[in-house]
């Protein structure tokens, strides 16, 4: 039924309009809130997204600037007190409301410092929980952001590589196959072949977290593997995927271009003896049994019958540090009444040593180490398994070497810790001097120098330069040593040059030197010179009075008589921040490691074979840990991280 019909069509059509515009009308007010809607939407993700990274950079900045920084300190985390400055920190803001960009800040709290107890790689370790929040103004926004980060100590990489030189890595004048290496070899430098030719038999590298395969193994080099050419490798060390140049650039946090050296050293005094050139306390610790596990001890089984009797013990723990106690020991061993060794001990002063060594444990050494004659164990491990290139399967040779620590557990395994330099044979022959500090001498060398002042870098040459490696990089050879320094007063570090005069430099009143920081390489937190002949001689005349256990027959009353114008063989790992230099004869090998900054070894013949011992490489399973005979790195991990 139709009411009150309308005739009129115009007035119909208008009332169509009037339908239609209220329609479009409606249609534009909800256009209008929407868009207004859209808008503010937009602005909050915008402000969100603005707090998010405003919190991360407060995150990032907490994490670099206050706990990386300071805990690789030794001046504020020694290692032996590593934690509690982070332990006291726990509540307390980093960084309270600091403004960044526009109407943004962020704040930093240190929300826990816990115990995870042993977690692969580290040794011992904290998980420090870092809380940072991001406000936009008024609190209209607020992002908080946790990272756990993972602070402690851990075996050095170092020690996966049978030579691993923290300088410039040089091989010269061996015919093929003179010289080789069945593992895998590293400078933190270049790695040249000046002449001659190097044969590298390395095997498959690992991620030191997950296990997994990283790479084929080989050379290594911070900068660059020279000849680029391959011309002078043979082994699996000619094919160029097997020559590493990081060019001074890190591959990836667990890959870095340069791997860095444990410190030896006690630059922030931290026994309070008032003496910093000296071993570090933590080391002592460690070897008196102070950090879990027994005491070491070392001596001559003199009875022959395998065992280290009370009676034969030379000294637990430390020697040098009780009164009465010279510091230098002097060990030689034969096949029949080695020398036996148990856990870690530390020497003080020089320790000279030959022969049959016998056991599994370490010499934590606070100034020289001389091995003056052949040093062999009485039960050596089996031969490594070496890994044939384009033959074995990588996962397969990992699982054999597995195996083959496993076998070999038992066997034994020393290691010399070095604070300064590892001497090989009689450094008094003129064969010795002639080559090594003699004018013309390798560790006269420029690119060879012990000197500090090797660039901000702490490496020798410029490792982005292929076409330049031995030029300078920045501060390098420029008459300054350039390292931070700390204010005693205000906590502040700054970079400075000091200025090397008759090779020693003057520290400013109030600051200490960053240990490690800048050119201070071997982390001292002192000027190191060149070496001079001075730095090989033994610290104390050759008399018992001198040294414990010392000699006093007339065929070895010098240590001329002692030891050899050159050394055959070496069973052990070798370790020092400075250099390692002497002499070897033809045909010599070595088992286990050699790491040092500069190495100056000359062999007497055509042939020298480095044999790497796997059981020092972090490869994951094993049946013994045998870290405690390795010196230690700091390391900082980053382990979870979440947005609130």
């Amino acid at each position: 039924m139709v009411k009150n019909p309308i005739v009129n069509q115009r007035g119909s059509a208008l009332v169509v309009t009037l339908s239609v515009l209220v329609l479009l009308s409606l249609i534009g007010i909800s256009a209008v809130v929407t868009s207004n809607t859209d808008i503010g939407i937009s602005g909050n993700e915008k402000r969100s997204k603005q707090t998010f990274y405003v919190a991360e950079a407060g995150l990032e900045r907490a994490v670099n600037e206050y706990i990386i920084t300071n805990f690789m300190d030794e001046n504020v985390a020694p290692m032996v007190d590593m934690y509690s400055w982070l332990e006291d920190a726990v509540d307390s803001t980093l960084y309270d409301e600091v403004t960044l960009g526009n109407n943004c800040r962020y704040t930093v709290q240190i929300a826990s410092v816990t115990d995870p107890g042993t977690t692969a790689p580290f040794i011992d370790c904290r998980d420090v929980e870092v809380t940072a929040i991001g406000d936009y103004e008024d609190n209209t926004e607020r992002t908080a952001i946790t990272a756990t980060v993972r602070v402690g100590i851990l075996p050095s990489g170092v020690f996966d590589y049978a030579y691993f030189i923290n300088h410039f890595g040089w091989w010269a004048g061996f015919p093929s196959g003179g010289a080789t290496a069945n593992g895998n070899v590293r400078a933190n430098g270049h790695f040249d072949v000046l002449s001659g030719y190097f044969e590298g038999n390395g095997n498959p590298g690992l991620n030191p977290f997950n296990g997994d395969i990283a790479n084929s193994g080989g050379v290594f080099a911070g900068g660059y593997a020279f000849p680029s050419s391959g011309s002078r490798y043979e082994g699996m060390s000619y094919f160029a995927e097997n020559r590493h140049s990081y060019a001074g650039v890190d591959n990836s946090a667990w890959d870095p271009a340069t791997i860095p050296m444990p410190n030896l050293n006690d630059p922030g005094d931290a026994d309070s003896d008032g003496n910093v050139q000296e071993l570090n306390p933590y080391y002592v610790q460690l070897a008196r049994g102070e950090l879990g596990g027994n005491a070491g001890k070392v001596g001559i089984d003199t009875n022959g019958n395998g065992t280290l009797q009370d009676s034969e013990i030379l000294f637990r723990g430390a020697w040098g540090d009780s009164t009465g106690e010279n510091g230098n020991v002097v060990l030689s061993g034969t096949a029949s009444k080695p020398i036996i060794i148990d856990g870690p001990v530390v020497i003080r002063g020089d320790l000279v040593i030959k022969g049959y060594v016998k056991g599994q444990g370490a010499f934590y050494v606070g100034r020289n180490t001389y091995i003056a004659r052949t040093v062999q164990y009485s039960n050596p491990p089996s031969a490594r398994p070496v890994y044939e290139y384009g033959v074995d399967d990588p996962a397969d040779y990992a699982d054999e070497v597995n195996d083959w620590i496993e076998a070999n557990a038992s066997k034994d395994l020393v290691s010399f810790q070095t604070r300064e330099n590892v001497v090989l044979a009689d450094y008094t022959k003129s064969t010795w001097t002639r080559y090594i500090t003699n004018p013309g001498g390798w560790l006269r060398d420029y690119r060879n120098d012990g000197s500090e002042d090797v660039g901000i870098d702490g490496i020798f040459g410029n490792q982005t330069s292929s076409s330049n490696p031995y030029g300078g990089s920045s501060k390098e050879r420029d008459g300054y040593w350039t390292v931070e320094l700390l204010n005693n007063s205000t906590g502040e570090r700054v970079e400075a040059d000091l200025t090397i005069s008759s090779g020693a430099v003057t520290i400013p009143s109030g600051f200490t030197v960053v240990p490690g920081s800048g050119e201070d390489v071997d982390g001292d937190g002192s000027y190191d010179r060149a070496y001079t002949y001075s730095n090989f001689q033994l610290a104390a005349s050759w008399i018992p009075a001198n040294y414990l256990n010392c000699p006093t027959s007339s065929s070895e009353n010098t240590f001329s008589k002692f030891a050899d114008s050159k050394v055959g063989r070496i069973d052990g790992t070798i370790y020092t921040n400075h250099a390692l230099a002497g002499c070897f004869y033809n045909n010599s090998n070595v088992n286990g490691a050699l790491v040092a900054r500069n190495e100056a070894m000359i062999v007497y013949g055509s042939a020298i074979t480095l044999n790497h011992d796997e059981r020092l490489t972090k490869w994951g399973s094993g049946a013994m840990d045998y870290s405690m005979y390795l010196s230690r790195v700091k390391g900082v991990a980053t382990v979870a991280w979440e947005q609130e």
